[in-house]
């Protein structure tokens, strides 16, 4: 199964798709990323401006759009864990299982067959022509 097909829930009746919950959310982050270079554009034209007029001085203006963007990408970070958060929890609500549960339960399904296959030759083993001897 294919990750797109691991998260569908009945687009066949026009349902709402795993993926396209994630596209959602990858296009309104793309924007916001967008938005986010447009403002440090912005910021740093005002701060090259500040400087320009004498009231803040090189270094200073440096300092202000590094503290502004540091504090932008951290705010950025934050919005991201609640977004996955929150995908997460109506990938939930809507009975879908992620890819790492799909992983782990594949996983687990693999050492359940390696002991049945181990317990089938042991079986063989016992019942074979040197157990009647």
């Amino acid at each position: 199964m294919t990750e797109d097909s691991d998260q569908k829930t009945g687009s066949e009746s026009g349902g709402i798709t795993g993926q396209a919950i994630k596209d959602l959310i990858e296009r309104t982050f793309l924007a916001g990323l967008g938005a986010a270079a447009l403002t440090k554009d912005r910021l740093q034209d005002l701060v090259d401006d500040l400087v320009r007029r004498g009231q803040l001085n090189t270094e200073e203006g440096r300092e202000v759009v590094d503290r502004l963007m540091t504090r932008s990408r951290e705010e950025a970070r934050t919005v991201l864990k609640k977004a996955d958060s929150s995908l997460q929890g109506a990938y939930r609500d809507m009975g879908l299982s992620t890819k790492r549960e799909l992983e782990d339960l594949d996983f687990r399904l693999r050492q359940l067959e390696l002991r049945v296959q181990l317990l089938e030759k042991a079986a063989d083993r016992s019942s074979g022509p040197e157990a009647e001897a």
